[in-house]
Order: C-alpha cells, then sequence, then structure tokens
C-alpha cells in the first residue's frame, strides 16, 4: 500500500558540510547510488540540499545562494558545478529516485540571497546592503542571466522603509540582503504582489519545477518573508491541487504561530513540528523525568502537511539546541512517537546511518551500516499502514507509559522508565479477538484484543512497541516511474563557455544544446519541442561524439510540438540539441520536453 499524500516517511538526506570522497563535488551521485536502499527501506521521498549555485560554489551548503538559475552548469562563483555536482547529475538524481519510487523535495532558499556586487544607485554605502547587485551569467556573456537583482529588491527600499521588524532584518544580515516581497510586509495592499522580487521567485519556481522534475519542496528561514510568497508560488508553479508534500522552516516553540502560519499559505505548505521536537527532545535529555503524557497536546493544531521529527542538520550541528545522541535510548522512543502521531515523519541521515569514522566521508552507499531500530520502525509505519488509520492517544494517564494508537493498523507505547514495567488496559479499533504483535521485537509474546476490544499492554522499561496484526511480514517493492523534465533554450539561461555549454536561443545553421538526460537502457524516451512563435526545427538527441538516436524535422508552434519517440539502446548521458530549419529565421527560444524511465541502479556511475 502506498503511503497517503499526506502521511510521507521522509529522509533528509544529507548533512552539513556532507561529503564523500568518492564522490568529491558529487553528493547527488551519492544519493543516486544510496537511492536503492532507501527505497527498500520503504521511505517515500528525500529532501536534498539547495541546489542553486552559492556565493562560493564548492565549499558552500547552498544556503545563501547567488544565481537562482544556475543547477550546476554555469561557471561563475569558482567551478561549474556546485558542492553537490553538475545540473546533469542533478536531474539524474531525479531520475534515478523516481525509478525507484522516491519522490525529491530540495531546499528551496528565497528569504535571502548572498554574494552581490557593490551597487553603485545603492544608498546603502557604509554597511553590508550595499552588496546588493547581481548579475548572473548567462549564454550571451556575463551580466545576461535571468534574475538580475539591484538594491531595490531588498530590505530597505522606497516601497519599505522604516525599521527593522519581522520582514525587515537590519542591514548586517549574516546570510546576505533580505528579499523584500511587499505584498502585506508593507501593508499597501494587493498590487505589490507583482513587486519585482516577487514576480521573479514565481517564475523561478515555475522555470524550476519545469526543469528538473521534482516533487515537493523544504522551504529555508520562512519567518523571514510573509507567508502569502510561499502560497503564491506554490499556487501558481504547483496548481490549486494540495497534494504534494511541502514544508516551511519556521524555528519556534509556539504552536500558534506555526499553526498560523501553515493557515496563511492557504496549506498548501506546512511547517516542522517544532513544538513537538522541543517536548521530544526534552524527553530524550529527561534522565526518565519527563510526564509523558503531555507529549501529544505539544503537537501542532495544524496538521494537513505538519512534519514531525527528532532532529535534523540544524540540531545536530549546534544551530538548533538541543543536539541529541541518536544513540540514547530515549531518542528511540521520541521517533517512535514521531513517526505515529498526524504528519508526515522526516528522518535525519546521521540517525538513520553510522555516520562516523570509518564509514564517513569515504564509505560506498552500500557500506554504511544504518541502525536498525531506526530501519524497522520505518517498515513498521509503512507495512502496518500507520497514517490510514485515525489518530488516537489511548492512554496518557502515567508520567512514564504512553500509548498511541492508528485505528486498527498499529498500537505504538513507549516507556519512559529506566528501571520499572508499566502496562494499561486500552480500548482499541481493532476487532474483538484480534491477534497483536510487536513488530518492534520488544516484547516477545503476542496478545489479543478481548471480547471489547480492549488489549492489555505491558510495557518493559525505556522502550517501545508496535503492535498490529500477525502475519505482517515481507519487503517492499517501490513502484518505478518515469521522470519529465523540460529544457528551456534562450540567451539568458545556460553559459556558452562552461564545460557543459548549454543555452542560448535556436539558430540557423548550427546546433545548440540544450542538456542532457540519462535513461535507462532499453527504456522509451518521448520528446516534444515547442517555440513561442511558429518554427521548422531539427532535433537531436545523441551520445556524446556518436552519431544520433534521434532525429527529427518539422513544424513546432506554442501548441503543437514536435514529437516523437525512442527506445534506447543503452543507459547513458544523451545530449539534447537543436537548431532552426529556415535559414532565414530570427534565433528563437525552444522548450524541449523529455518523458523518461531512468535506471534504478547502475555500474556506469
Amino acid at each position: 500500500m502506498s503511503n497517503p499524500w499526506n502521511g510521507k516517511v521522509v529522509l533528509e538526506a544529507f548533512w552539513w558540510n556532507c561529503w564523500n570522497t568518492n564522490y568529491a563535488h558529487d553528493w547527488y551521485t551519492y544519493l543516486a547510488k544510496l537511492a536503492p536502499r532507501l527505497a527498500a527501506f520503504g521511505f517515500d521521498g528525500i529532501w536534498i540540499p539547495p541546489p542553486c549555485k552559492d556565493t562560493n560554489a564548492e565549499p558552500n551548503m547552498g544556503y545563501t545562494p547567488f544565481d537562482y538559475y544556475d543547477l550546476g552548469q554555469k561557471n561563475q562563483n569558482g567551478a561549474v558545478w556546485t558542492r553537490f555536482g553538475t545540473m546533469d547529475v542533478f536531474l539524474r538524481l531525479v531520475a534515478v529516485a523516481h525509478a525507484n519510487g522516491l519522490e525529491v523535495y530540495p531546499d528551496i532558499v528565497l528569504d535571502h540571497c548572498a554574494g552581490g556586487a557593490s551597487d553603485p544607485s545603492s544608498p546603502f554605502q557604509s554597511d553590508n546592503q550595499q552588496y546588493t547587485l547581481f548579475q548572473p551569467i548567462g549564454y550571451t556573456g556575463p551580466g545576461t542571466g535571468r534574475w538580475s537583482r539591484n538594491w531595490l529588491d531588498f530590505h530597505f527600499n522606497p516601497q519599505h522603509w522604516h525599521p527593522k521588524d519581522d520582514w525587515t532584518p537590519s542591514p548586517t544580515n549574516n546570510f546576505g540582503a533580505d528579499f523584500c516581497y511587499q505584498g502585506r510586509c508593507s501593508d499597501s495592499g494587493s498590487a505589490n504582489s507583482n513587486c519585482a522580487a516577487r514576480s521573479n521567485a514565481r517564475a523561478w519556481l515555475t522555470w524550476f519545477i519545469r526543469q528538473t522534475g521534482v516533487d515537493g519542496f523544504r522551504f529555508d528561514d520562512v519567518d523571514g518573508y510573509p507567508p502569502e510568497v510561499v502560497e503564491d508560488l506554490l499556487y501558481n508553479a504547483m496548481g490549486p491541487g494540495l497534494e504534494y508534500f511541502a514544508v516551511g522552516e519556521y524555528v519556534t516553540n509556539s504552536q500558534s504561530t506555526v499553526d498560523a502560519w501553515a493557515d496563511a499559505t492557504l496549506n498548501r505548505c506546512g511547517t516542522f513540528d517544532y513544538p513537538l521536537r522541543s517536548a521530544l527532545a526534552g524527553m530524550a535529555q529527561s534522565g526518565g523525568f519527563f510526564d509523558v503524557g503531555n507529549l501529544p497536546s505539544q503537537q501542532q493544531q495544524n496538521r494537513v502537511k505538519t512534519v514531525p521529527f527528532v532532529s535534523n542538520h540544524d540540531t545536530a550541528h549546534g544551530t538548533i539546541q538541543p543536539k541529541l545522541d541518536p544513540d540514547n535510548p530515549r531518542v528511540a522512543l521520541a521517533y517512535a512517537v514521531a513517526m505515529t502521531v498526524d504528519g508526515s515523519p522526516q528522518l535525519y541521515y546521521e540517525d538513520l546511518f553510522r555516520n562516523v569514522a570509518p564509514w564517513q566521508n569515504g564509505t560506498a552507499a552500500e557500506d554504511i551500516p544504518a541502525r536498525p531500530w531506526l530501519v524497522n520502525l520505518v517498515w513498521c509505519h509503512q507495512k502496518l499502514a500507520f497514517k490510514t488509520g485515525d489518530y488516537f492517544v489511548r492512554y496518557q494517564d502515567s508520567k512514564q507509559l504512553l500509548i498511541l494508537e492508528r485505528g486498527a493498523r498499529a498500537i505504538v507505547a513507549i516507556n519512559n522508565d529506566g528501571a520499572n514495567w508499566h502496562s494499561a488496559w486500552i480500548s482499541t479499533a481493532f476487532f474483538p479477538n484480534t491477534y497483536l504483535h510487536d513488530y518492534s521485537g520488544t516484547c516477545g509474546d503476542d496478545i489479543w484484543t478481548n471480547g471489547n476490544g480492549w488489549a492489555f499492554i505491558n510495557q518493559p522499561p525505556l522502550t517501545y512497541s508496535v503492535w498490529g496484526p500477525t502475519g505482517v511480514s515481507g519487503s517492499f517493492e517501490p513502484v518505478s516511474r518515469r521522470t519529465v523534465q523540460q529544457f528551456e533554450m534562450d540567451d539568458d539561461l545556460g553559459d556558452n563557455n562552461a564545460l557543459l555549454g548549454y543555452g542560448g536561443k535556436a539558430i540557423t545553421g548550427v546546433f545548440r544544446i540544450a542538456g542532457a538526460i540519462w535513461p535507462a537502457a532499453g527504456s522509451q524516451v518521448n520528446i516534444s519541442v515547442y517555440v513561442d512563435i511558429p518554427q521548422q526545427v531539427d532535433f537531436q538527441m545523441l551520445v556524446p561524439s556518436s552519431a544520433p538516436v534521434m532525429a527529427l524535422s518539422g513544424a513546432a508552434t506554442a501548441n503543437v510540438p514536435l514529437s516523437t519517440s525512442v527506445n534506447v539502446p543503452t543507459e547513458g548521458r544523451y545530449i539534447l540539441q537543436a537548431r532552426l530549419s529556415t535559414p532565414t529565421a530570427s534565433p528563437a527560444r525552444l522548450y524541449i520536453k523529455t518523458d523518461y524511465l531512468g535506471p534504478s541502479q547502475s555500474s556506469f556511475f
């Protein structure tokens, strides 16, 4: 059974300064190699680092973005690639993840950007606020890239000129200049929904989804700009529906604050459940002196897209306290609760895997050991279909024992007492006389519900249990799916002097390269070529330095594409290139839409 859209199990698939010497500047390929294991564990999706070119391409983690349209295909800020790889391997990761039944959720940083030059038109010339001139590279040269910016796009500006508040941090923000999206943050009405920064962000996210084929998003630092911006961008980029994963990082222990933020996005985006995490961390550090019966009341109330969690890269590396040791047995209790309450639980890479020497930095994806208890919790969540059952708090009258149920799917109990057993009779949604097995392995003997559907739970010290109907077994068989990625050819995209040389409008006489895909051997690739103004187009798909695998010519318009399909003979990198057929045609913007199946596993990378 596949997980409901709002009950996915997500892995944060990186840690701060993540690195693997086998895949230098290529974390995306490491994750592609890891994808079959994650699918076999039962994960629904992976949260990956920010993909846009940072202020410093190679060392930085992507949280101070410079060029949103550079996913690792332009030679700027020190390299073509980002810390995590080129655009080619990013797109390949998405295709490989999809082939393994995994969704991909990149980190999106839209509160701020960095790396700008000093803006001579800015009235701020004495502090960091002057570095607000952004002129990215484009195909036609330096400074011709899409989404240039100047001081008017940031706080402060004439439309938003007042002291620091929620939407206007100080000019000395260490993460770079903060965007001014106007809107409600300037109390100047809906007309400002089309301010330059907001229009550009909206256009970028739409382009990004079409280019990459990603499935959802983690929005960074959302308390720094108005929530209606996220709602606006998601509506325009994803359409009016709500059934996709999206979560915002709003660091607060206030339930009402995160609830109000999610409400303001019209539930297009949820929040990480920091209030619940604070309580879970308190339990983990309590030494047994914590009222676990109080945990359910700590979860936020808006749970349409809430994401319960125990640790992430910020908590693990000191940005947000407290840091939790995954080998602390009470952390296992915290995860058992986070996996059971409403929402899409997020696990952390360094909790799932033993990310320490000798495995950290240099291990093969298949060799790094995982913590069996956490693998088992994912198995239980998925095989027992936790989130298809209603959520019940069955017992919370003890400071040490808490019992939760996903209606007629699973009963989860935790005992925070390090020395004593605790027990309780509970009502359940299971049928009377149903045999139940503890799939955590803590309790050896099966139990059954009585004639009224009640069950007796007797929990050993400092453990959790997961009770479900007997006889559930087996591994996961992920449903492979195809990937759709669209390559736009325009003069303000790509870089003519970069290693990859992608971009530029289509012209006559010479093929220009739109990009590359990585299909599985023997699979069908579907191609559609669109153009703004009707044109005669020549298109080719080929392996580098080889004859075309696909070649076609004909008319293309904005609504009726030039289309074809081909079965590729071998797995690998296939170049997409096009030109205009008519000798007198003016350069034209083309869109090459691809639909293909990536390999689920590969020995080619």
